[in-house]
C-alpha cells in the first residue's frame, strides 16, 4: 500500500514505462495501441455476445456441484476443524497487534506490515475470488464476538433494531477511513497495531448494540467487501437447512447473473472499490503531481504569489486535504457516470424503469472490473512483499532473530519479467470488462424481450466499459512520480 511503507518498489520513471514493480519497462508498442486494441476487443465481444448469446443460454439453472462429501473436505463438517481455523486467524491478528506494539518500527522488518497489509487484505481478497464464503468462516472479529458470548451472555444478541435506512453506509464510512490511513497515514507498524485496536472497539461496539448477524452484514467493511467478491468465486462455502457447511464447485461469475444490488450504498461501496483503486494509481502519476505542484494554469502562482514548490511544506497539507476530498467523492462521481449512461440506455430502449432501479440491476456488472483493477495494481505485491513472509516468521519482532532459519534466505522476492506483468495487466483489464458485457447482457435479457431492445439498451453501458478500459490502461501506462 502507497504510504504505508510497501509500495516503496513499485516505482517506474520512463515516459512509457509499464506502471508496475521492479525496474524500468519500455512497452514495444505505444500504449495507445494497447488501449484501442482492447476497446476493439471489448466492441468485439459485444457483438458476438448480441449476435450469438440468447436467452435461451441463460434459461438453463446453473449448474453447482456439491464437494462437502469429498474426502479432503469432509473435515469442514467437524466443528473442532472449523474452531481451529478460527482460533489460528485470531491469534495471527493478535500475534500482529503485538509486534507492532512492541518489534521494530521498520515497516520491512515488523511481521504486522506483511502480515496485515499483503496477506490479510490482498491475500484476502484475492482469495475471496476463488474461494466464496471463507471470511465468513474464519472473520477474526466475529470470532472475537464469539469469545464475548462466553464472557458475557447475549452479548452478540444486540441492544437495538439495526436501522433499515443506515443500510451498508456504515461499512463504506469504515471503508474509505481504511483507504484514507492507507494512503495519507504513513501507517508503521505501532500505528497499524493501534488501527486494528480501534477497528476491534468499533466492531464489538457494532454487535454490542445491533447483533453480530446485522453488524457483520452490514457495517463490518471487510465482510462487506470479501462477500461481494467471493459472488465471483467458483468455489462456494455455505449451509444448509440445518446449518451444516457446504462446499459448491460453479463457473466463475455465476454469482453475477441475475443478482441486483439491495440497495445504493452498497452500489456506492461498490464503486469505490473501484473508485479507490483508480485514484490510488493515478495519484502516484507525473500527470497527476505536476496538475499540482507545477501549476500548468498557474492559478496557484497567482494566488499564492509563488510557485508552489517553493511552498512545499507549506502547501502539501493542502495538498494532502486535496487528495482527501478526491477520494471521497470518487464513487459518487462513478456513480454520476453510471448513471449518465443508464440514462442513455433508457432513453434508447423507451423503458419505464427508472434510472435508479437500472443501477440497481446492471450494478452487479461492474463488480468484476472492480476486482480485475485491485488485481493488476496490487497483485505484484505478492510476489515482491508478501513472500517475505518467509523471513519474517523467523524474526517477526525485527529484533535480529532466525527461529527457522529463513530470516535471510526467505527475503529473496520473486521479480516475474515486467514484459509478463504487463501484459497480464492488460490481459486482466481485458478479461474483467468482457465479464462485465457478458453480465450486463445476461441482466438486459432479462429485463427486455425484444432483441433489438437489448441491444440498445446496452449500447451506452458499453460505451461506460470501453471508457472504463481506455482509462485503466493508461493510468497503468502513465510514469510514477518517483
Amino acid at each position: 500500500m502507497r504510504r504505508a511503507g510497501l509500495l516503496a518498489a513499485v516505482l517506474f520513471s520512463t515516459p512509457v514505462s509499464g506502471h508496475s514493480f521492479g525496474q524500468p519497462y519500455q512497452l514495444p508498442m505505444p500504449y495507445w495501441l494497447y488501449i484501442y486494441g482492447a476497446m476493439a476487443a471489448l466492441v468485439l465481444s459485444f457483438v458476438v455476445f448480441g449476435l450469438f448469446v440468447g436467452r435461451s443460454h441463460f434459461d438453463r439453472a446453473p449448474r453447482y456441484r456439491e464437494l462437502s462429501g469429498s474426502p479432503p473436505l469432509r473435515w469442514l463438517r467437524r466443528g473442532y476443524a472449523i474452531s481451529t481455523l478460527r482460533a489460528v486467524v485470531l491469534l495471527l491478528f493478535a500475534f500482529s497487534v503485538l509486534t507492532g506494539l512492541v518489534g521494530s518500527r521498520d515497516p520491512y522488518r515488523n511481521f504486522n506490515m506483511t502480515f496485515f497489509w499483503i496477506l490479510f487484505v490482498l491475500g484476502g481478497t484475492y482469495l475471496s475470488a476463488v474461494i466464496g464464503g471463507w471470511y465468513g468462516v474464519l472473520n477474526p472479529w466475529r470470532t472475537l464476538s464469539r469469545l464475548c458470548d462466553r464472557l458475557w451472555p447475549a452479548f452478540s444478541t444486540g441492544r437495538f433494531r439495526y436501522p433499515a435506512g443506515l443500510a451498508y453506509w456504515p461499512a463504506l464510512v469504515l471503508y474509505m477511513g481504511f483507504i484514507a490511513l492507507e494512503l495519507f497515514g504513513d501507517v508503521r507498524p505501532f500505528s497499524l497495531s493501534v488501527a486494528l485496536l480501534l477497528y476491534t472497539a468499533i466492531n464489538l461496539l457494532g454487535v454490542f448494540l445491533v447483533g453480530a448477524r446485522a453488524w457483520f452484514r452490514h457495517g463490518e467493511f471487510f465482510a462487506v467487501m470479501f462477500r461481494l467478491v467471493s459472488m465471483m468465486a467458483p468455489v462456494l462455502i455455505d449451509r444448509d437447512a440445518n446449518g451444516a457447511r457446504r462446499v459448491w464447485l460453479r463457473w466463475p461469475f455465476v454469482g453475477l447473473l441475475g443478482a441486483r444490488i439491495e440497495h445504493r450504498s452498497l452500489l456506492v461501496f461498490l464503486l469505490f472499490m473501484l473508485s479507490s483503486t483508480a485514484f490510488d494509481g493515478l495519484s502516484e502519476t507525473k500527470p497527476w503531481f505536476n496538475a499540482f505542484w507545477m501549476d500548468p494554469s498557474g492559478l496557484l502562482t497567482q494566488w499564492f504569489g509563488r510557485h508552489p514548490l517553493q511552498y512545499y511544506g507549506d502547501v502539501r497539507i493542502w495538498f494532502i486535504r486535496y487528495e482527501m476530498l478526491c477520494l471521497v467523492a470518487s464513487p459518487f462521481l462513478y456513480l454520476g457516470a453510471v448513471a449518465l449512461f443508464l440514462w442513455l440506455g433508457k432513453c434508447l430502449c423507451r423503458t419505464r424503469a427508472s434510472v435508479r432501479d437500472l443501477a440497481m440491476d446492471f450494478g452487479y456488472s461492474l463488480l468484476p472490473i472492480a476486482v480485475v483493477y485491485h488485481v493488476t495494481h496490487y497483485y505484484t505485491l505478492l510476489l515482491d512483499q508478501g513472500v517475505k513472509i518467509r523471513a519474517l516468521v523467523s524474526d517477526p519482532f525485527g529484533w535480529g532473530w532466525n527461529l527457522f532459519g529463513t530470516a535471510i534466505t526467505g527475503r529473496v522476492p520473486i521479480l516475474p519479467d515486467m514484459g509478463v506483468v504487463w501484459y497480464s495487466q492488460v490481459l486482466l483489464i481485458l478479461l474483467g470488462h468482457v465479464v462485465s458485457v457478458y453480465i450486463a447482457h445476461a441482466e438486459a435479457l432479462r429485463q427486455f424481450r425484444d432483441t433489438r431492445t437489448v441491444l440498445l439498451s446496452q449500447i451506452p453501458v458499453l460505451a461506460l466499459m470501453v471508457l472504463f478500459t481506455g482509462v485503466g490502461l493508461w493510468i497503468l501506462a502513465q510514469p510514477l512520480n518517483g
